[in-house]
């Protein structure tokens, strides 16, 4: 007797390993905080001076990469995974992160990093 599932089962199974990753990705779409507290907090920065950012008017800077589907990029500034908790430690300290980078301390409280995280986790 045979140790492997039968082959109807294959189809299940590759299903489950499938629905599982997809998890992960919705997590990672959900960071805790307020899109529109973080929309607020992007224009009083101005980071749409160096970023075009989708939805906030005035947001046409070409310094930046533009931050259009940010949910959907595999890296923060091409060094980390995309996740809330680097793009936490990345707006925390982007020269830590990119040391020559052109990205400023913006001096962001916990609160305004979790907030932008979620206007920028929105944008699919």
């Amino acid at each position: 007797m045979s140790s492997y599932p039968p082959i109807a089962c294959i189809p299940g199974l590759v299903l489950m390993v499938l629905l599982s990753a997809c998890h992960g990705q919705a997590d990672v779409a959900r960071p805790a905080g307020s899109a529109r507290l973080g929309a607020i907090t992007i224009t009083r920065q101005a980071c749409g001076s160096c970023h075009v950012i989708p939805g906030i008017e005035g947001a046409d800077g070409r310094v930046g990469p533009p931050l259009a589907h940010f949910a959907s990029q595999q890296t923060i500034a091409g060094k980390l995974p995309n996740s809330p908790a680097n793009l936490k430690r990345f707006l925390k300290a982007p020269r830590a992160v990119v040391t020559n980078g052109a990205m400023p301390d913006l001096g962001l409280s916990d609160d305004q990093m979790r907030d932008i995280a979620a206007y920028l986790y929105a944008l699919k």
